[in-house]
């Protein structure tokens, strides 16, 4: 009997792996979609760059530079086109992401004003420092007692 308990291990290791591997990708989707969410409706807009720039990624940081999904001039906080397609976009990133097969999400943004933007005082829709850092406050709540493993 006890060969059969040992035998069965590598069965439920796999099966307990799995369930981890279950659990992180939740956890990192959630964290994600609120992280992205929040930066990118956070982000000041003018002509829309800045906001459509909010690029999602599998494993590695996107390092290009687009164009506004919807540009404009003055489109100011409440744009909403923009905002709707970066955050199309990075959801739809998110769904391919499996704990296990890839090594992160990530949202970047490289337009080369995004320093200025987050410092805050450098655009009249922005003026509060840290919105980047406050979208990443957003997403560890997201998850606050969260497990990886279900009861």
């Amino acid at each position: 009997m006890g060969v059969h308990r040992f035998e069965m291990m590598p069965t439920v290791m796999k099966a307990r792996a799995g369930q981890v591997a279950q659990g992180m990708t939740r956890i990192v989707k959630r964290a994600h979609g609120a992280v992205s969410s929040a930066v990118i409706r956070a982000t000041p807009v003018d002509e829309g760059v800045a906001r459509s720039n909010w690029v999602g990624n599998l494993n590695g940081p996107f390092r290009g530079v687009i164009p506004a999904y919807s540009p404009g001039h003055k489109l100011g906080l409440g744009e909403t086109a923009n905002a709707t397609a970066a955050i199309g976009q990075n959801k739809a990133v998110a769904l391919g992401f499996l704990a296990g097969k890839n090594m992160a999400i990530h949202t970047s943004n490289s337009v080369r004003y995004m320093g200025k933007l987050n410092a805050g005082g450098h655009s009249s829709q922005a003026p509060v420092a840290g919105f980047i850092d406050l979208a990443v406050q957003t997403g560890v709540v997201s998850v606050k007692g969260m497990t990886v493993l279900r009861r």
